[in-house]
Formats: C-alpha cells, structure tokens, sequence
C-alpha cells in the first residue's frame, strides 16, 4: 500500500476541511467543530479537490486507489483522529 498517496490525499482533502471545522468549532462549539471535522468537511474537501486538484486523480488512478477508497481512507483517519483528540481533551478536563 503506498502511504505517501494516501498521505498527500489527506492532507489535499484537510487543506479545505480543517477551516471551516474550525470556523464552525469557534462559533458554535467545539463538538459540533468535530463532528464537521469528521463529516460535512470532508465532503466540501472533496468538492475543493475535485475543482482545484482533478488531474491528480489520474495519479491515484495508476496507483490502483478509486476516489471511494481515498475517501473512505480520509474519513477512517478524520475519525481515528478526532476520537483521540476528543478523548485527550476528556482526560485533561477530568483531571482537573
């Protein structure tokens, strides 16, 4: 499996997703900044992909991933990362 596409896939789909998480994470709250963070900002991701960045899906192509793998592959770490995040936040909040 080749990381660096899927790595370089991430971070192209997150350039999109992290500010408006954030947005939405300073004006609402920040679990609401997470749950966009896991869902609705990967999708504008996707779509900011699509429009800027097209042509590399025929990169992705010749190197055996299908658009659907490459988002079900961002949203798992979206999640891994946010259940991390969230349970490290829990944990300081408790100790307090």
């Amino acid at each position: 499996m080749n990381t660096k596409a899927i790595g370089k896939y991430f971070l192209d789909i997150n350039m999109f997703n992290i500010p408006l998480s954030l947005v939405i994470g300073i004006t609402l709250s920040f679990g609401w900044g997470m749950i966009t963070f896991c869902s609705f900002g990967i999708l504008i991701g996707y779509l900011g992909f699509e429009y800027f960045k097209e042509n590399e899906y025929y990169s992705y192509y010749n190197l055996g991933f299908t658009k659907s793998n490459l988002i079900k592959k961002v949203w798992l770490l979206n999640i891994i990362i946010s259940n991390l995040y969230n349970s490290r936040i829990n944990e300081c909040i408790r100790n307090k």
